[in-house]
């Protein structure tokens, strides 16, 4: 079972600092951009072998303005810095802040075969393997997972209720992206 934790909070000026609860091993991180409301998940931390997913402190709102780690499983301590939050824009409510990487609503939903950070394309230079409206069939590749800087390509393969051809509607994740196993990475159309 996994446990929740809340993020530790801290402030300088009008920035908010969100630290680390634990010693560990963090993982998921937010992207620079994202919106962070109270009780909106932040990422998981993994120590002495168990699994926390982190959560926005209570009266928290604000965006992202730190990169993420380099490494998907990055060691933290007590009280390291994971975010640091900017004020929100008078425009946007905290309300509207987004928890995680929405999921598609369509049935047509390619997922990640494990867990890892996703590419979209072979190099930074290179083009994307995949782009929406790319028509995909059996054997395509569609993306790299990275784990431990080993890169694994996620082929698409027509399982389940995937047909033999397809094409690309929205790809759900963000290059360099964190993703569990079975996270929605693409979703499809007929």
């Amino acid at each position: 079972m996994t446990k929740v934790l809340e993020l530790l909070l801290g402030r300088e000026g009008e920035r908010v600092l969100l630290r680390s609860p634990e010693v560990g091993y963090f993982t998921r991180a937010l992207p620079a951009g994202a919106l962070l409301a109270p009780h909106a998940a932040a990422g998981v931390l993994h120590s002495l072998g168990r699994r926390f997913d982190l959560v926005a402190p209570p009266g928290v709102a604000g965006r992202v303005v730190n990169a993420r780690p380099e490494l998907v499983l990055a060691p933290v301590g007590y009280g390291t810095v994971l975010y640091e939050l900017a004020p929100l824009e008078s425009g946007v409510p905290a309300a509207d802040a987004p928890s995680s990487v929405p999921e598609a609503t369509d049935a047509l939903v390619f997922r990640a075969p494990h867990s890892g950070r996703f590419w979209q394309r072979p190099a930074p230079n290179d083009p994307p393997f995949v782009r929406p409206g790319d028509l995909v069939e059996d054997g395509r590749t569609l993306g790299l997972i990275e784990v431990m800087k080993a890169f694994t390509h996620v082929v698409y393969r027509p399982t389940g209720a995937l047909p033999p051809r397809a094409r690309v509607a929205r790809i759900l994740v963000a290059d360099g992206g964190d993703v569990e196993e079975g996270g929605a990475l693409l979703e499809l159309e007929p």
